[in-house]
């Protein structure tokens, strides 16, 4: 009989930091502007989880660090070749897609939190960035 061995890929701070981002987003998604107040706290939520996510990318265990995982373009594009004639490498942690997929969701995520805050600075004078972007007086 063989014995299967438990591999642990994901540590806990980044399995608290998956389910919080999934959380915030959702909050910040379903408020927009009738709760706008929740709204913003769940941005900030989303962007103190980002970059809580990129530090975490630099100092975490093995497959938490973008070292372990970050490619190439032209990695991630043969893999997908691969993957669709079923001959592709097995990964554990992510594959070349879905290290491509993380890097397209992290800026996605920071753009929108961005224009958040400038929208919110700009309609409300609220936020971080109240008083640096022309807005209602």
């Amino acid at each position: 009989m063989e014995s299967t061995k438990l591999i642990k890929v994901w540590d806990l701070p980044v399995r608290i930091f998956h389910w919080l981002l999934v959380a915030g987003f959702f909050v910040a998604y379903l408020t927009e502007e009738e709760l706008l107040t929740i709204h913003a706290w769940a941005g900030y939520l989303v962007l103190g989880l980002l970059i809580f996510r990129l530090l975490w990318g630099f100092v975490g265990n093995d497959y938490a660090r973008f070292a372990s995982f970050l490619c190439s373009p032209a990695k991630s594009y043969a893999y997908l070749k691969d993957a669709i004639a079923l001959k592709s490498k097995r990964y554990l942690g992510h594959n070349p897609a879905g290290a491509a997929m993380i890097v397209l969701l992290i800026i996605s995520l920071f753009m929108t939190v961005i224009s958040g805050l400038v929208v919110y600075a700009a309609d409300q004078n609220l936020g971080p960035l109240a008083g640096m972007i022309g807005g209602q007086q």
